[in-house]
């Protein structure tokens, strides 16, 4: 609440927002079932982007929602880094990091948004081509038994087909919409 004060002026909205906030059970989260969750996360973990961009001054940091990364040159400036992140949580925004929170060489890569990124090239996890594969098994499906039409289906896929263009999957690609009846 102090951090939506220092830019919200109007006391009525300050109210209703203190009620959205405050109406899960319990003293944290917020609850997610709360169309306004995402924006207070990303209010609220905006204070943590800008002490990691500004005042530690890592150029490669990337957050989506509550997961992040950071690439860092060395393991001993990560370690530090992470150490700083961590007061930095635990002094101003009451949080802690979870048991997920390691240090990975670029060699070993690291699953981020979907993606598996290392230092060559970004690739889609393996979890995320199999439910790919079953949704366009299943997209074919109902294209042949008349349910959807091959315009229905190709507005479904869409997102997905802007998803795995970002990734380094030629070979997938050809094979699900080359090579199918889509």
């Amino acid at each position: 609440m102090d951090i939506l004060k220092r830019k919200i002026q109007d006391r009525k909205l300050l109210n209703l927002i203190r009620k959205i906030i405050y109406s899960t059970e319990g003293d944290k989260g917020l609850p997610i079932e709360n169309y306004t969750s995402q924006t207070f996360a990303n209010i609220y973990l905006n204070e943590v982007d800008q002490y990691i961009k500004h005042k530690l001054k890592c150029k490669y940091y990337f957050r989506y929602m509550d997961d992040s990364i950071i690439l860092i040159k060395t393991k001993e400036e990560a370690i530090l880094i992470l150490n700083d992140i961590k007061r930095f949580l635990k002094e101003n925004l009451h949080l802690t990091l979870n048991s997920k929170t390691q240090i990975i060489k670029d060699k070993q890569g690291v699953n981020f948004c979907g993606y598996k990124i290392n230092e060559k090239r970004l690739k889609i996890r393996d979890r995320g081509k199999r439910n790919l594969k079953l949704k366009i098994k299943k997209l074919e499906k109902q294209i042949k038994n008349g349910e959807i039409s091959t315009i229905e289906a190709y507005k479904y896929i869409t997102g997905h087909i802007g998803y795995i263009q970002m990734a380094n999957v030629q070979r997938l690609t050809k094979k699900l919409f080359y090579c199918g009846e889509i």
